[in-house]
């Protein structure tokens, strides 16, 4: 893209936010950013509060005890999945994920965990009922963040994987979407991969129709311990 053909100029009270997009729009048509500041006629020190308000967006953000998450009311067929379930384990459990406070503090803009199950995100309950949906709500409230008094259900690591394939499948589904060396981080063992097959991905198939089926078909046989990173 030659500068002749963006022709823009901005004031200096433009936006952050808007002056983002444009610097986004002329790098995607292959324009130099060291040059855009004069195109658009900014000034040196506009442009670096610019850059320093981006680096600061972009920077990785830790999570905050301050702000634990909300935990809205659970029922073993309404339940806490994902990877905030890959994140709570029993004493004598190692299977699952390791980042707990990122996925139980966060910010005040992502200040709830969707749910799972019937009028949640997704709903393997026709097939897997309430399997391995269990109660958490003594572990969670040691730290800090259960919000009311009651039994808060989780899925266990099978059936948390079990609804993630579920949830891509309704996306945008290949084999790639959840591969079995993702998978193989959270599980450790072949006897974890034949649970998770046997007892939840291949129930879970009765509930999938049409192309959604073909496409599950094609995935399940690549769910084998061991994998490779392709």
């Amino acid at each position: 893209m030659g500068e002749q053909t963006f022709d823009l100029t901005i004031p200096e009270s433009v936006s952050n936010e808007d002056l983002k997009k444009i610097a986004w729009d002329f790098a995607r048509k292959g324009g130099n950013l060291a040059k855009l500041p004069r195109i658009l006629g900014l000034s040196d020190d506009r442009w670096q509060e610019f850059i320093a308000w981006l680096r600061h967006r972009t920077d990785p953000r830790q999570p905050d005890p301050k702000y634990p998450i909300l935990i809205p009311e659970t029922s073993p067929t309404s339940y806490i999945s994902f990877k905030r379930a890959l994140n709570l384990r029993l004493p004598d459990e190692w299977t699952g994920d390791w980042h707990f406070d990122v996925s139980f503090f966060g910010y005040p803009e992502r200040s709830s965990a969707p749910l799972a199950g019937r009028h949640g995100l997704v709903n393997t309950t026709p097939t897997l009922g309430s399997r391995g949906v269990r109660d958490m709500g003594h572990l969670i409230a040691d730290y800090g963040i259960k919000p009311y008094d009651g039994p808060v259900w989780v899925a266990n690591h099978y059936r948390a994987i079990a609804d993630m394939a579920m949830h891509r499948l309704q996306g945008s589904w290949c084999a790639a979407s959840l591969p079995a060396h993702q998978i193989g981080d959270w599980l450790w063992s072949e006897e974890d991969f034949k649970i998770l097959v046997e007892e939840y991905l291949k129930p879970m198939r009765g509930q999938i129709r049409g192309s959604m089926r073909e496409a599950y078909d094609r995935w399940l046989p690549t769910v084998v311990y061991g994998a490779d990173y392709d």
